[in-house]
């Protein structure tokens, strides 16, 4: 059985610790989509990780973890995370590279920053977009690339030519070398060669076979390029439909679609955010929650849930279950309200703007629901919450008409309601 995680709302959902969870039966975790600017953060045998690159399966002897093509991936950040792995476990994870994923270089970075996008877009810096627009100009360097030095360093020489004829006046970019840039990512990528390969035929012979496959997702639904707040937005499909054409295999049956939702709404960087909080209430989300994103450190804007985008994040996945992370957060509020639908121009909208603009003019309508104030304990199941805490959860259910499988309450494995595949 193959089952696919996806964060419904705008990243930072606990997707790290939920993925983690459930690839301990897994056979096989791919991750499909994003680079480096995605953080999972979660917790393995008592120790807290920080990953970005690294599907959750290298935490398990015997789980082949794969990055597939639609990743844009920073090799020498790939292979400290795969040291660190095998520091932590006790031998080297298995991990496939896909030939055709493309590689983030130093100068996509430095790109970014003269072109100012990460100011403009609040973008987490790491080269991303750079790198994605290189992919489809045709002027990418892949993985693959690192099995032929020669090519390499050709590719590479190819792209800083018509870099340094762009950006004359950048002493930074005048500076690159092809040579030199070359011989970092092959002394990066040293011991990964083995493992870069044309994934597709390996994750459809694991299908095939009905092994356990688990598909990870980075970032969220409201972030997807063609689907999100347009153009506060990242640079690849975050949505289940990425996963076939990032594979190269036909869209696979997943029975299983989970999507992470916080109990309340969280967004880093720049972008409209109807339910956003300005006020003490948001700050003490902040600061409960731990509300500072994993890969920058920037601090999250907080807000009320939004139903409206999260009914939109689930339709558009086909989520067939909810997991509901960080329900602790919200233990010391009296009040929490739920945004069930927006107003533009006094106007009711029955459906979830496709535009940043737009979405930045939408009102939120509220349903207050009644607070808890008090420690929701060691609960089993949804119903041994504490009652408003379980009102609570069943409103989500109600409303979006989903499940609600899995329950997070906290950042350790065990304080999680429902994690089997």
């Amino acid at each position: 059985m193959s089952t696919a995680v996806l964060g419904l709302q705008w990243g930072d959902e606990g997707k790290g610790k939920i993925t983690h969870l459930l690839a301990r039966e897994a056979d096989m975790v791919v991750r499909f989509n994003g680079g480096p600017n995605a953080g999972h953060t979660l917790i393995d045998r008592g120790v807290k990780f920080g990953t970005h690159l690294i599907p959750a399966g290298a935490f398990y002897p015997g789980v082949t973890s794969v990055l597939a093509a639609g990743m844009v991936v920073d090799i020498e950040l790939l292979s400290k995370e795969i040291r660190a792995v095998a520091d932590h476990i006790g031998e080297t994870p298995r991990v496939l590279l896909a030939e055709n994923a493309h590689l983030i270089l130093p100068y996509h970075r430095t790109l970014e920053e003269l072109e100012g996008s990460g100011a403009r877009f609040g973008t987490t810096r790491r080269g991303i977009a750079p790198a994605y627009r290189d992919k489809v100009a045709h002027v990418g360097v892949r993985a693959g690339d690192l099995l032929d030095p020669e090519t390499l360093r050709s590719r590479i020489a190819w792209r800083l030519d018509l870099l340094k004829r762009e950006w004359p006046a950048s002493e930074e970019m005048q500076a690159y070398s092809a040579g030199a840039l070359a011989e970092l990512l092959l002394a990066a990528g040293k011991e990964l060669r083995e493992g870069i390969c044309d994934v597709s035929p390996v994750v459809d012979e694991a299908l095939r076979k009905g092994k356990r496959v688990l598909f990870e997702g980075a970032q969220g639904t409201l972030l997807d390029v063609d689907f999100g707040t347009y153009p506060f937005v990242t640079s690849s499909t975050t949505t289940f439909g990425g996963i076939g054409p990032s594979l190269g295999i036909p869209l696979p049956s997943i029975d299983r679609r989970v999507g992470v939702a916080k109990a309340y709404l969280t967004r880093v960087g720049e972008g409209p955010f109807p339910t956003e909080l300005e006020n003490p209430v948001g700050a003490g989300l902040r600061e409960r929650g731990g509300e500072y994103g994993t890969t920058t450190g920037r601090p999250r804007r907080c807000g009320w849930l939004d139903l409206v985008a999260l009914r939109y994040a689930a339709t558009l996945n086909g989520i067939t279950e909810i997991a509901l992370t960080k329900l602790d957060v919200l233990n010391e509020l009296d009040e929490i309200r739920v945004c069930t639908e927006y107003r533009i121009g006094g106007r009711s909208a029955e459906r979830y703007p496709l535009s940043g603009e737009r979405l930045a003019r939408c009102e939120p309508v509220y349903e207050a629901v009644r607070g808890w104030r008090e420690a929701l304990g060691n609960p089993t199941s949804v119903e041994s919450l504490p009652k408003a805490a379980a009102n609570y959860v069943r409103l989500i259910e109600k409303k979006l008409e989903i499940r609600v499988g899995i329950v997070s309450y906290g950042p350790r494995p065990e304080e999680t309601i429902g994690t089997t595949l």
